[in-house]
């Protein structure tokens, strides 16, 4: 065992998504934990010394069920809920834990509601959503969408 995630207060709890590496160091989210318990962006050493980068708050987003990918040492993902239309958030991060966000699902058009990872191609983020996009399904069928 490398990390047992223990719930400390203001700690990472709930891991659901895979793992980055990042120059020999591990990168995730978690679901729940960090200072409002909403998840957060977690680094994890090999030898087991964990830190919490980022806690998620309801304007940067929360609840990430997705992993990171890392284009070029910086690192993207998804929240599934909040940001300022509450659909879920697509952001960057650090390594030492600066968050931007890129872009803030509002249900309709754009979707809501991120589940997956983001897959870069060519210099351009893809992703999906689970809801939103059209009017047929309730509350949307989803979308799948690129960012630059």
């Amino acid at each position: 065992m490398v990390y047992r995630f223990s719930g400390r207060p203001g700690g990472a709890e709930g891991p659901w998504a895979g793992l980055t590496g990042v120059k020999g160091t591990l990168y995730g989210t978690t679901f729940i934990g960090g200072l409002s318990g909403l998840g957060t962006v977690y680094s994890v050493t090999t030898s087991g010394t964990e830190a919490v980068l980022h806690s998620f708050g309801a304007s940067d987003g929360y609840f990430p069920k997705a992993g990171l990918v890392n284009v070029s040492g910086t690192l993207y993902g998804t929240t599934y809920s909040g940001g300022s239309f509450d659909g879920g958030t697509a952001y960057s991060v650090s390594t030492s834990g600066t968050l931007a966000v890129l872009h803030n699902f509002a249900g309709g058009i754009d979707g809501s509601s991120p589940h997956a990872g983001l897959l870069e191609v060519k210099g351009l983020l893809f992703g999906t959503t689970a809801n939103g996009g059209g009017t047929r399904c309730r509350p949307g069928c989803g979308t799948l969408y690129s960012l630059t």
